[in-house]
């Protein structure tokens, strides 16, 4: 009797190893999924006229969050913990994400004609994202963070302020301490700020499509959670509430960061110039940027993927699978529904339908994506795939109406409880830099937040009432 050489070994103990670690990750997302669906909608009357209305995802992606917190990570824990977990659950969450996204597109296509009689709307509340830096950045210079203010008030410390605050100053910098310190923030807390901040601007009277239209605000996470509750809290404009941010979120990803370098840094310039009085002066222009002539960054690293790279049978085999999972997760979040609530959306041939056709169409828009991630054009190229799914499901869905039919089958809050889930995971190892974080940048990271959607959401209010809708 031979032993396998120890090479071969120790490669089947690896798998075996990664085996078991999807399957408590799995597990562990799907307790949590029967933790929150159990708890279901939770109405809290803070005053007689705001409702705050806190939705299962909420709580998974609190219950997650929690269990992540390292003191917590004991026995069983430890593992489905592990580092191996938490980077496969930050790599693949824009995947698990996008399901969501075509959602959304088939959410806008029946009301294509009515959002694009009202586009001016849509492009005079982009203008609302300035408010990080009206609002923040006083706030900011006020605490006396100085140039920290620059990169946690240009906007949300998304992708697109972290990039440019990178190029301009480094993240070794000031500015780019400043930048990383509100994408935590933003990363952890997000979701669930915004959760409570939108039923409470609705308490102040506030129309609930301008509340619609300010939660496309370029991130998919906060977008998420804000238009859910709107939608949570008035069940009879949901479509609209859902297709009116959905659009948003499509007009911030393809002009967002055109507003940021061309009206946002010139504002914030002026700003801290003029408030600073001559104690720090930011030039007009200059920085010490990262990017090399030649298209790589300082480190060396490649900005531009071949097509071999993106297009790898192994890559899009991992791809295929992890939608898969996706919409398998989707369709056990609405059987638990059922189980909670018999009234609760059924599950018929076309929810299995509508899952099929929103596989489908975040694969193609996966396809799309890094095809045009080749391209030379930047606002095509920097264009976000989760864009492109949502654009590929509308154009599907304006192509035929059955698929809006079939994707209208799926719950909609079925789609968001697995993906927050997920989320809770993977900032797990990010809990212990959020001690680093200086508490003068989480006040402003809070008005911040609040300037952006506050500030939009008024701009909307005004393009409403003067076009009489």
């Amino acid at each position: 009797m031979t032993t396998a050489p120890p090479s071969t070994a120790a490669r089947s103990q690896h798998r075996r190893g990664v085996g078991l670690d999807m399957v408590l990750l799995l597990a562990l997302v799907l307790l949590t999924i029967v933790v929150a669906e159990g708890i279901g909608i939770q109405a809290l009357q803070v005053t007689p006229r705001i409702t705050l209305t806190v939705l299962p995802l909420v709580f998974a992606v609190v219950l997650t969050m929690v269990l992540g917190i390292p003191i917590l990570r004991r026995g069983i824990l430890r593992r489905v913990y592990s580092p191996r977990n938490v980077a496969f659950s930050g790599a693949f969450l824009i995947i698990i994400m996008l399901p969501l996204m075509a959602r959304y597109g088939a959410d806008v296509a029946p009301r294509l004609g009515e959002i694009l009689s009202i586009g001016w709307v849509f492009l005079l509340q982009e203008l609302g994202n300035l408010g990080t830096v009206v609002l923040g950045l006083p706030i900011a210079l006020m605490l006396g963070l100085r140039r920290h203010a620059i990169g946690s008030t240009l906007g949300l410390g998304r992708e697109g302020e972290l990039a440019y605050i990178t190029e301009k100053y480094t993240l070794n910098s000031d500015p780019g301490r400043g930048v990383l310190s509100i994408y935590l923030i933003g990363t952890l807390f997000g979701a669930l700020f915004f959760s409570f901040l939108a039923p409470i601007l609705l308490g102040t009277g506030l129309d609930v499509r301008s509340l619609a239209i300010a939660s496309g605000m370029g991130s998919a996470s906060m977008m998420t959670a804000s238009s859910s509750t709107l939608a949570a809290q008035v069940p009879e404009m949901q479509d609209t509430i859902l297709s009116y941010a959905a659009a948003s979120q499509l007009l911030t990803s393809f002009i967002g960061t055109y507003t940021m370098v061309f009206l946002a840094v010139p504002l914030q310039r002026a700003m801290y110039n003029l408030m600073m009085r001559g104690k720090d002066r930011l030039p007009s222009s200059g920085g010490a940027s990262t990017v090399r002539s030649g298209g790589a960054a300082a480190d060396g690293t490649k900005t531009a993927p071949t097509s071999a790279e993106l297009f790898g049978a192994k890559r899009y085999g991992m791809f295929m699978a992890v939608l898969l999972l996706s919409v398998a997760l989707v369709l056990f979040t609405q059987q638990m529904k059922l189980w909670v609530d018999p009234a609760a959306t059924p599950i018929t041939a076309l929810t299995l339908g509508g899952l099929a056709t929103l596989w489908l169409f975040s694969l193609l828009g996966l396809v799309i994506g890094d095809l045009m991630a080749l391209s030379r054009l930047p606002v095509v190229r920097d264009f976000p795939v989760l864009g492109w799914v949502s654009l590929v499901s509308l154009a599907g869905c304006l192509a035929w109406s059955g698929f809006v039919d079939a994707i209208g089958a799926v719950d909609f809050l079925s789609l968001t409880t697995p993906i927050l889930a997920v989320a809770g995971i993977s900032v797990a190892d990010r809990l212990v830099d959020l001690s680093k974080t200086s508490w003068k940048v989480a006040i402003t990271a809070i008005f911040v937040f609040v300037g952006t959607y506050v500030g939009s959401a008024l701009l909307a209010q005004f393009g409403l009432s003067v076009s009489g809708i």
